[in-house]
């Protein structure tokens, strides 16, 4: 059949594929043949579908096949162009024959005008039907991923709504009209504040914690903050288990797809099984065809696969040396140039011509598999039931049903051709074994390396976003006034520009010492002008702004919003007197204009007056900051920040990208180097590309930013240079920092990807495009033109590697960060219907891909809400809760806790000095160094130990809102055992005992599923996919075998007429790969036979018969008898 097939399904008009064709001419002549006709059906079979399609093209054609001129080495008629080519002529690359050629390697189907392409509505059942079951289960995947994601958006809309939307009103802040904790972020929307990091923290008291307000619809909503927490746990413990819960019903769904696909379909597997242990020297094809055909019935074909693979190489070289010199000749014939070349080409060409023959005299190829195709289903089904499934039932297995009476082998079902790399065949499993562990340890450096490199420019991006240097002609504008005053050359204070580039400072100016003669007392009098009653703002030199209350307790968010608030009020004063606040004293206010530029000026250029183990009396306080003392300062004197370098930006952009940069490179390394290990399945070696590009992405993507910037030190305390770069960073829980600096990108870094790869294949598309127009005047030969009219392969494992990272990533981070939910649900759903366009569009025909893709993505989701389990447990355990045992009320060993992780101590110990001392009488002075006294002991504080990790986990794990997570989690470890437990003992019983598995409960052999004969099947056109394991028909294998249009150089012939090297027995002139070595069958043409059988004509053969097999010889898989 064609290779879009004429199913009834899409077909338009279809009409009966033999109705319009031309009776072909009988064979002149053909070799008596003492084989079974059905011996190589499968073969001559192929044959049939080209003479099919000769026929069919040369109806209108009045020229006598007596007349066609047969190509020794293929066996098929000569065209016009090759006969023009043969006489010296230059034919240009067709590009009607191009466009032939793409609808037979593209998806396409029979319309009313011909092959059209498969329509876009195109269900999941019939893409199965058509492609295979893989592809089905690769789209029912996204469906099902997008839909469940969409769920959990669903459920966690209320807590992204309230987590972005609410307000907190204490009674602090809305005395003073505060706008609440969401405001702290600098924009008014950003991703960070649909995250946990716009919940107030511990400190906030309860009450009206959160109020909603929605004036379009009426909508008020208030409630308290651990009611707030109790409900987004619940709604995220709800999504956990509808997943784990919807995940069973998906494994379902793929098994029913699996087997929906096998009903409806008919493909050469339903005939054919795959042989083990057979002995290495059985390489007669007939012996095998005959052994399993008088024990189970009639077998159409045996397929012998050898381990012949080095000899498959030297074809491969040889192929791609007859294509560059089919481009040299066609080039020598239109231009007269490249004589040198073409020589040069095929003195190479038959150099490897020589190491053929020289293998295929010499090598006795082994058999390692063998394919027996059987005529009806009854047969295929009796030899699965009959025969030794396992080595246990192997070793039992009596004389007289082992092949040749001694050698016991294992039947499997077959897998599809396409499945099968023959060239891989002569790999020992030792040898791959080690194959494996050397692309693990490369994987690993790889890894390592990209941990690396990733790590150098996450440290060069901290400290490039970290620098604080400041413009000191903005600071001396501000500071000295027009012109920069002291701090400026006599003629920039003479010309009094306001304009910062204009300003050009003394040549002795130094800022460390120059400011602060000027600013110290600068700001004490700021902080008597932005102080208010009962309320203190404490700026000196050098030291960050803080406020401290005289009477009403203040919580930290409280205060923090009033620091944010003053900085706004003197930074707008700074800039114009109309911007100064009509709250304050006026003159006041207009005498202290420079407060911003003194305080950014102390906290730049600040000196340490002592001296400890860590710094010296002399040094800058700034190089010794935090990094949120850091963050604080650039947030608040944003307008005196050097502008940074282009050079600097750049940098700053490469380190954004670099994850998706090194992810891409490593995409690319992974797939080469998992050719290494030579798998002999190609579903396998896609799934291991699949396993590493999932691996690795995710690593790179999850693991490492959290690796980079956790802060654990106690976890790897003593371990050399792994101690200063993993678990050594700044954020020791998930608070509202690592949200704005870590989450908040990552958000915007998922919500790339979820564009990413549409965009890919909307390049790919255009590429296409733009090859095609161009091939047809670029392209010499006929088959570069076809190759750029075929598009892309369909990288199923690749993309399959980056929806599982996108999954894990989503689960790893969503408790947290919900808004992962609807990216994850856009990209399954965008990149389904992208690649199903791409597939169907774009793409060359896909092989036909088995379940091993689709069954790891069952093994990886759910592991996926394990790890959802433990990550969502922290996030939302950041934020206490009573204990499970309480959630009765708030105890007093939860008050507890809750006042030490607050401070609480601390600012009561202060409110009490601060009530002691104003009714006893006190100066300003004295409020002062109370004041200063508190904020001592709050650093003291900040500067202590991290609480012990295991002490951190328990009370984590018995928090109200953490308990659940925790009970889920180990409910799914324990599953998982049980589960894992069973199935391994089930296998090891039913090794033992096999009879177990003929049990009509435990069956797991095929059944009947009423399908036709294969031959029936082949000639109604029913049998989809490929209908031969003979490697020659496979499409991933016809480059291996392109022989060019160049005929063979010579041979230098010795005495007798034979050739110098006694090795190499063929005779001058004589065509080599005519030459054969140890074929066990002819290469006969039974064509007659078949076709008779089928009620068809026989197809028009060469006086040579053809040879089908082309180089022929000892490979297997259908390049030779065996």
């Amino acid at each position: 059949m064609g290779r879009g097939g004429n199913r009834s399904r899409y077909a338009a008009g279809a009409a009966d594929s033999d109705s319009d064709m031309d009776e072909p001419v009988t064979p002149k002549a053909k070799k008596p043949t003492s084989k079974s006709p059905f011996a190589s059906f499968s073969a001559i079979a192929s044959r049939t579908l080209r003479w099919r399609t000769r026929a069919a093209k040369d109806i209108d054609s009045d020229t006598d096949s007596d007349d066609d001129v047969i190509d020794k080495r293929t066996g098929e008629v000569k065209s016009k162009e090759d006969l023009a080519r043969d006489r010296g002529e230059y034919i240009p690359p067709s590009v009607e024959e191009a466009m032939e050629y793409r609808d037979e390697e593209h998806p396409r189907i029979q319309g009313a005008r011909g092959l059209e392409p498969y329509p876009l509505k195109i269900g999941i059942g019939d893409m199965g039907v058509e492609f295979g079951p893989g592809i089905a289960l690769y789209f029912n995947f996204l469906q099902w991923m997008s839909a469940l994601f969409f769920i959990l958006f669903v459920l966690n809309i209320p807590t992204i709504m309230i987590a972005h939307a609410a307000k907190y009103y204490g009674p602090y802040s809305a005395s003073r009209n505060s706008t609440g904790f969401q405001q702290m972020w600098d924009a008014e929307y950003d991703m960070a504040s649909t995250t946990f990091g716009s919940i107030a923290p511990d400190d906030v008291q309860e009450g009206d914690w959160l109020k909603y307000t929605n004036e379009d619809v009426g909508l008020v909503l208030s409630l308290t903050k651990t009611d707030f927490l109790y409900g987004a746990a619940m709604a995220d413990i709800l999504g956990c288990i509808l997943f784990l819960v919807m995940c069973v019903f998906f494994a379902r769904r793929q098994r029913q797809i699996v087997r929906a696909v096998d009903e409806d379909s008919i493909e050469i597997t339903d005939y054919s099984v795959m042989i083990k242990g057979l002995p290495e020297d059985a390489t007669d094809k007939e012996e095998v065809r005959c052994f399993f055909e008088l024990k189970f019935g009639k077998v159409v074909d045996a397929v012998l696969a050898k381990n012949d693979g080095v000899l498959l190489h030297y074809y491969k070289k040889r192929s791609a040396l007859a294509m560059r010199h089919d481009v040299a000749r066609s080039k020598f014939i239109k231009t007269g140039k490249g004589e040198k070349t073409i020589d040069k080409l095929e003195d190479k060409i038959a150099v490897v011509d020589d190491k053929i023959i020289k293998l295929k005299m010499k090598k006795n190829f082994k058999t390692k598999l063998a394919f027996v195709t059987f005529s009806d289903e009854e047969s295929w089904v009796e030899c699965l039931r009959a025969s030794p499934r396992g080595w246990l039932a192997r070793w039992m297995m009596r004389s007289e049903t082992r092949f040749r009476g001694k050698f016991a082998y294992t039947v499997e079902e077959a897998p599809a051709p396409t499945d099968v790399m023959f060239e891989n065949l002569d790999v020992p499993e030792r040898s791959r074994y080690w194959r494996r562990k050397v692309i693990s340890l490369v994987t690993v450096v790889l890894l390592l390396a990209s941990f690396g490199a990733l790590t150098v420019l996450s440290g060069l991006k901290t400290m490039l976003t970290s620098d604080t240097a400041m413009d000191d002609a903005k600071l001396a504008l501000h500071i000295g006034g027009p012109g920069g005053g002291a701090f400026a050359t006599a003629e920039s204070v003479q010309l009094a520009s306001e304009d910062p580039s204009l300003i050009t400072l003394a040549p002795d100016f130094n800022a460390t010492n120059d400011y602060h003669p000027i600013c110290a007392p600068e700001l004490s009098m700021c902080e008597v002008t932005y102080s208010e009653p009962g309320l203190l703002a404490i700026m000196p030199w050098g030291t960050a702004l803080s406020v401290l209350p005289l009477a009403n307790t203040m919580s930290q968010t409280e205060k923090d919003v009033k620091v944010k608030t003053i900085v706004k009020e003197m930074t707008d004063c700074g800039e114009s007197l109309e911007g100064c606040s009509p709250n304050r004293v006026d003159e006041g206010v207009r005498e202290r204009r420079k407060c911003h530029a003194c305080y950014c000026a102390g906290r730049q250029y600040a000196l340490k007056t002592t001296t400890t183990d860590r710094w010296s009396a002399g040094d800058l306080a700034i190089e010794y900051a935090s990094d949120l003392e850091i963050a604080t300062l650039r947030e608040q004197c944003d307008d005196f920040l050097a502008a940074p370098s282009a050079m600097v930006s750049l940098l700053v952009t490469v380190t954004v990208i670099a994850v998706a940069v090194v992810n891409s490179l490593l995409k690319t390394v992974v797939k080469a180097i998992s050719a290494y290990e030579r798998p002999a399945s190609l579903i396998e070696q896609q799934r291991k590309v699949s396993e590493k590009v999932f691996s690795t992405q995710f690593f790179n993507t999850a693991i490492l930013s959290l690796a980079i910037n956790a802060a654990l030190p106690e976890l790897l305390n003593g371990i050399p240079i792994v101690s200063r770069f993993i678990l050594n960073g700044t954020h020791r829980d998930f608070d509202y920092l690592w949200y704005k600096k870590i989450g908040g990108p990552l958000l915007y870094t998922m919500c790339i990807n979820s564009v990413g790869p549409i965009a890919g294949n909307l390049i790919a598309e255009v590429m296409g495009y733009v090859t095609r127009a161009t091939g047809k005047y670029t392209k010499w030969t006929q088959r570069e033109l076809n190759e750029a009219f075929t598009g892309p392969e369909f990288d199923i494992a690749t993309r399959y590697g980056e929806v599982l990272m996108c999954i894990m990533v989503t689960m790893m981070y969503g408790s947290g960060m919900p808004l992962l939910y609807a990216f994850a649900s856009f990209f399954c759903l965008a990149i389904g219907a992208s690649d199903k366009r791409f597939l169907l569009r774009v793409c060359r025909r896909p092989p036909r891909y088995g379940t091993a893709l689709a069954m790891l993505a069952i093994a990886v989701v759910p592991w996926a809400a394990f790890v959802h389990l433990l990550f969502g447990m922290w996030m939302h355990t950041h934020f206490l809760t009573p204990l499970i045992t309480e959630t009765a009320g708030v105890g007093a060993e939860y008050s507890d806790a809750a006042l030490a992780a607050t401070g609480g101590d601390a600012g009561n110990a202060t409110e009490s000095a601060f009530s002691n001392l104003l009714a006893s009488g006190a100066t300003l002075q004295d409020l002062l160094d109370i004041a200063n006294n508190a904020s001592a002991a709050a650093r003291d504080a900040a500067a202590t130990e991290y609480p012990p990790i295991l002490g951190e986990i328990s009370r984590r794990t018995m928090q109200t809102n953490g308990f659940p997570f925790f009970l889920l989690a180990i409910l799914f470890v324990a599953i998982f055992a049980v589960v894992n437990v069973v199935s391994h003992f089930w296998k090891v019983l039913t090794t033992f005992l096999p009879c177990i598995n003929a049990l009509p409960c435990f069956r797991e052999d095929a059944d009947y599923e009423g399908v036709p004969t294969f031959e029936d099947a082949f000639m109604m056109d029913k049998l989809i996919g490929a209908h031969t394991y003979e490697m020659r028909e496979m499409p991933m294998y016809k480059k291996f075998f392109f022989e060019g249009k160049g005929g063979f150089k010579e041979r230098n012939a010795g005495p007798g007429g034979d050739q110098s090297d006694p090795d190499t027995p063929f005779k001058k002139g004589e065509d080599p790969y005519n030459v054969d070595a140890d074929d066990d069958t002819d290469d006969d043409d039974v064509m007659a036979d078949i076709a008779a059988m089928m009620g068809k004509p026989p197809e028009p053969v060469a006086m040579n018969g053809g040879a089908p097999g082309g180089l022929g010889g000892g490979l297997g898989g259908g390049l030779g008898g065996g």
